[in-house]
């Protein structure tokens, strides 16, 4: 970091990242048991990555450079399948977003890993999304 103002940055940044993938997680956790069953295992992957990758990743590095727990709190929960899949494919394009802002914005190695790897993700969770949600219609004969 080149500067005090660099590094509160970050850590907004960290902290604003690690609230959104336990949003996305909880989000995730509610949306299963409403897919069809052969559209669960994709969700159960993302699910999977963003619980055991990308929140892993953010808190861990926030601890160390705060010495502290990052504080989350519980956001919306979908209410049907078709409407989580639609604001699912929205939050992984902003959260891959936001994640290319901070790794351009950084130069120090270890931080641009980090969220390479999760906006990378991210893309390919907004991919699946939107397979899902086209495919859920085809199947269903509305396309």
């Amino acid at each position: 970091m080149s500067s005090g103002n660099d590094y509160y940055q970050l850590i907004q940044d960290l902290q604003k990242a690690i609230q959104g993938e336990y949003e996305a997680i909880q989000f995730y956790r509610a949306l299963i048991p409403m897919a069809p069953p052969d559209h669960r295992k994709y969700i159960e992957q993302i699910e999977s990555d963003e619980r055991t990758e990308h929140i892993v990743n953010f808190s861990n590095l926030y601890r160390h450079l705060t010495g502290k727990e990052p504080s989350v709190h519980h956001g919306k929960l979908p209410t049907d399948y078709v409407s989580g899949l639609k604001k699912a494919m929205d939050d992984e394009q902003e959260a891959a977003e936001f994640y290319q802002k901070v790794y351009l914005g950084s130069n120090d190695p270890f931080v641009r890993k980090i969220f390479f790897e999760a906006m990378t993700d991210e893309m390919r969770h907004a991919t699946r999304i939107s397979f899902l949600y086209s495919n859920f219609f085809l199947e269903d004969g509305r396309i």
